[in-house]
């Protein structure tokens, strides 16, 4: 479903750990996406699908239901495009209680 010449941007503002540059291609999109999701099961986070600008997406949320992230697709001819993550806390906050990966991703006491 990626398109071979997909691109995925992170935004993490400063604020959150996130790519510090663009990952292009349809082999490194996947491998990165696949790492994330293994990163996300551990830390028994959850993914709710929604539309974000008109396109497919959804939102990250911990297991305390605070908002860890937002992805987007961008479609085009049947393949994604172009994957965007927004993880910065700063452009989250109107969607509820944030936290970020750096505190989801902490190892828990007990």
């Amino acid at each position: 479903m990626l398109a071979e010449d997909v691109v995925m941007y992170g935004d993490g503002g400063g604020n959150a750990p996130a790519l510090s540059q663009p990952v292009h291609g349809a082999v490194r999109v996947a491998r990165l996406l696949a790492g994330l999701a293994r990163q996300a099961s551990q830390a028994h986070l959850r993914v709710r699908p929604v539309a974000v600008n008109g396109q497919p997406g959804a939102i990250v949320t911990d297991p305390e239901d605070r908002v860890v992230g937002v992805v987007s697709l961008d479609i085009a001819d049947g393949l994604v495009q172009t994957v965007r993550s927004v993880v910065n806390p700063d452009k989250l906050r109107h969607l509820g209680p944030v936290t970020d990966w750096s505190q989801v991703l902490r190892p828990r006491p007990g």
